[in-house]
């Protein structure tokens, strides 16, 4: 059985739940190991401070480890979200990708808005979108191999069915039937050399040319 090759934006597909769940899982292990790297590098090297996204401007107090878990967090709500649009939605990868960019955005925002110093503002910021490309990017690697064609069902109400055989015949539009291609050159009923000097008449028995 042969099913047309789709991809997860046209629709017609279903949702593998555990595939999409152990990728998202992965997802926030590989996101709260960029956070955690990233602090690392912004405290340690560059001697710099994670601000919070408030208008306090406040420093985040064992960003080491809250940071991390925020990302795991949010990486298992952005499978979550995922997860929603790809069941309800007809273009779940278009809505999912700008949710994420609004909401990487609004974040970065918040972080430049409020009080603080400008290395403090740069460093958050630039921490706040690598883990949010991050997750972006592996989710849709993800999603693009948890989900299958639809096979009964599916969204349209698109049912797929082995394909058939080209039918070797002719249609006869004034009747609405199809009519057998006899074959050619044609076979007599008993055999023999009289079936291979039998001229062929391509018209059938009420005139009409095939």
């Amino acid at each position: 059985m042969s099913y047309p090759q789709r991809s997860w934006n046209d629709g017609d597909v279903e949702v593998v739940p555990g595939r999409l769940w152990a990728g998202g899982v992965a997802t926030a292990l590989v996101a709260a190991g960029i956070a955690f790297v990233g602090v690392l590098i912004i405290n340690s090297i560059f001697e710099v401070g994670i601000q919070t996204a408030g208008r306090s401007g406040a420093l985040v107090d064992n960003a080491s480890t809250v940071i991390p878990v925020a990302a795991a967090i949010a990486a298992l709500a952005s499978t979550a979200l995922l997860h929603l649009l790809l069941m309800t939605t007809p273009r779940p990868a278009s809505f999912f990708s700008a949710i994420a960019v609004l909401v990487i955005i609004v974040l970065i925002l918040q972080v430049f808005l409020a009080e603080g110093s400008i290395s403090a503002h740069i460093a958050t910021g630039v921490l706040y979108a690598a883990i949010g490309i991050a997750i972006v990017s592996m989710l849709s690697g993800v999603s693009a191999t948890s989900v299958r064609p639809a096979q009964r069902g599916g969204w349209g109400g698109r049912s797929y069915e082995p394909q058939q055989p080209p039918y070797d015949g002719r249609y006869d539009h004034n009747y609405g039937t199809y009519e057998p291609q006899p074959p050619y050159p044609p076979q007599g009923q008993h055999g023999g050399p009289q079936d291979r000097t039998q001229r062929y008449d391509p018209r059938d028995q009420r005139g009409q040319w095939r």
